[in-house]
């Protein structure tokens, strides 16, 4: 008669005391990158030796071991940073002076002042070099000529003398008015001897126009040393004026002193009643 059957698990333990000395089954890690596992190690003799006895092993969780299978195997990756971004870090001397600022408010505070006064003066420096370029430009744009001054007749009157000019204004593009100084008399003399004086009336003349003037001189020849009546001798006067000439286009406007000086020699200025003018050069020229 046979004897009672021992389960499966026995006679695979029993198979299993045929080699004491056999090592457990190990595996190994897919990669390195994983941490190390606790070591196995392994069961006391006296297990091994009864199957139903395995129990303690496989209730203990720290030392239940996954299948193989179940760890999945890490994959590596190359990440790649473009060369022309650079991440650096503010080395720590940027963090003392930050610190310094913040505890010295007062010259934060200078430091903001000098900022602002510097600003300040750079536009106001850029603001004059604006307003030199556009005075410069108007300047060379808006520049009055000197004004033409001739003589066209001279008359003799018992006790004055009509002189006729005619004036020019050279200057294309600015009109100009012509008034006498406050204190400012048209002489005309001979010989340093003054024969009459008198003022220049106002006058306005367009940009490069041209008009006739007659100016009246109050006087005589009796305090002069003229030549005796009938001599075909030349006389030479000498007729001068200051005058304010107001030169004005638009918003521009300047405002000069003309100096004019006439040499005339003339013929018959005590025989005739008209006057023959032999020669005459009128010079202007603008007074600083």
């Amino acid at each position: 008669m046979e004897g009672p059957r021992l389960p499966p698990s026995a006679t695979f333990h029993e198979t299993d005391d045929d080699k004491p000395d056999d090592p457990l089954p190990t595996w190994h890690r897919p990669t390195s990158s994983l941490s190390a596992l606790p070591s196995q190690d392994h069961p006391p003799h006296h297990w091994r030796n009864h199957s139903l006895n395995l129990s303690p092993i496989l209730d203990t969780p720290s030392r239940s071991l996954p299948p193989p299978d179940s760890i999945p195997e890490l994959e590596t990756y190359v990440v790649q940073v473009p060369r022309d971004q650079i991440y650096w870090t503010p080395p720590p001397e940027h963090a003392k002076y930050v610190e310094k600022l913040r505890n010295n408010p007062e010259k934060n505070k200078k430091n903001g002042c000098s900022k602002r006064l510097m600003w300040f003066f750079i536009i106001l420096i850029a603001f004059g070099f604006i307003l030199g370029a556009i005075t410069l430009i108007l300047h060379l744009v808006f520049n009055p000529a000197l004004p033409v001054f001739a003589v066209e007749k001279l008359n003799l009157k018992p006790s004055s003398f009509e002189v006729t000019l005619r004036a020019e204004n050279p200057t294309s593009n600015m009109g100009v008015s012509y008034v006498m100084k406050p204190n400012g008399v048209v002489w005309l003399t001979y010989k340093n001897k003054r024969l009459g004086r008198g003022k220049f009336p106002k006058m306005f003349q367009a940009a490069s126009g041209s008009d006739k003037v007659n100016v009246n001189l109050d006087g005589s020849t009796k305090n002069a040393v003229m030549p005796p009546r009938g001599s075909k001798q030349a006389v030479s006067l000498v007729l001068k004026m200051e005058l304010k000439a107001d030169y004005e286009a638009g918003p521009v406007k300047k405002n000069k002193e003309v100096v004019v000086t006439c040499d005339v020699k003339v013929k018959g200025l005590l025989d005739a009643k008209k006057v023959e003018i032999v020669s005459e050069n009128c010079e202007s020229e603008f007074k600083d």
